[in-house]
């Protein structure tokens, strides 16, 4: 089975903040991954609720089977909140700004646990997720919404989890202290992370591969936004949106044999040999 669930939030009511590109970001995704064998299911504006987005990602998890791929995007605004859960002062929490409010990262990692062992898990995130005031570009809206105000000592002292220990996929559009953006590309308005990302898609291309192809177009002088490619080296090196068909990971070269031990006398005969030879002139001199 190959099921995908695509948002993008253009509208934000009562917020100066709306975007261009997210509506045309979950689309593209999905005319993508229908190309690629998948059912697909489209939530956009006013439908991309909490309440919605958390149902619909719980519900494509939890019908998920071993060998199973599934996919969920979201392409919108991201925010930052102050930590009430943890015990540090200075921490935040990252976290969607959706339509009617916010999804915090503890939250989606806690539906993301409930996936059943076997299922490869895809998320694909084009948002910010920083608070850290950045250059705007000039051809480009950053995905940022303020919510909390972070005093700037404030510092992010998230426990993360091992790469080698997710279970999900994550390729998100930029590192955690900048902003992603909606961007006018080709006469369109699309995410600068989607739009490349899309661009750049092939069969028979490991994700490893596609983030490396990635990163020769973005961070670019008009988008500074590193997008990121995180979970195990296994899962790293599939191929996209299979779970079938892994590429072997090169062998390890052989360790080089070490030389047999040799004996005292064959690595030290010509000390010997010199002993002698000084002996026989001593003796030659004297007699």
């Amino acid at each position: 089975m190959k099921k995908a669930v695509c948002a993008g939030i253009n509208n934000y009511p009562g917020s100066t903040n709306d975007l261009q590109g997210c509506v045309n970001d979950a689309k593209d995704w999905s005319n993508l991954l229908q190309l690629n064998g998948f059912e697909t299911k489209i939530i956009l504006d006013k439908q991309a609720t909490r309440a919605n987005l958390l149902t619909e990602l719980e519900n494509l998890i939890t019908n998920a089977a071993a060998e199973d791929v599934i996919v969920f995007t979201y392409s919108g605004h991201g925010t930052n909140v102050i930590d009430t859960s943890g015990d540090e002062e200075d921490s935040y929490d990252e976290a969607l700004y959706v339509y009617d409010g916010i999804i915090l990262d503890d939250e989606l990692r806690a539906v993301i646990q409930k996936a059943k062992p076997g299922v490869h898990l895809v998320i694909i995130s084009d948002s910010c997720f920083s608070g850290t005031v950045t250059r705007v570009s000039p051809t480009g809206i950053p995905r940022y919404i303020k919510t909390d105000e972070i005093p700037p000592h404030f510092k992010l002292k998230k426990k993360l989890l091992s790469e080698e220990d997710m279970i999900e996929i994550l390729l998100s559009g930029c590192d955690d202290d900048e902003y992603s953006y909606d961007a006018y590309i080709n006469d369109r308005w699309n995410g600068a992370f989607s739009a490349n990302a899309i661009s750049l898609i092939q069969n028979k291309l490991t994700y490893i591969e596609f983030y490396s192809a990635l990163r020769e177009l973005l961070p670019s002088r008009e988008y500074p936004q590193t997008p990121q490619l995180e979970g195990s080296t296994v899962n790293k090196n599939r191929l996209l949106f299979e779970t079938d068909s892994l590429v072997p990971l090169p062998e390890p070269e052989p360790e080089p044999e070490p030389e047999p031990d040799k004996s005292w006398f064959s690595k030290y005969w010509w000390v010997i040999a010199l002993i002698i030879l000084t002996l026989l002139i001593i003796y030659w001199l004297v007699k």
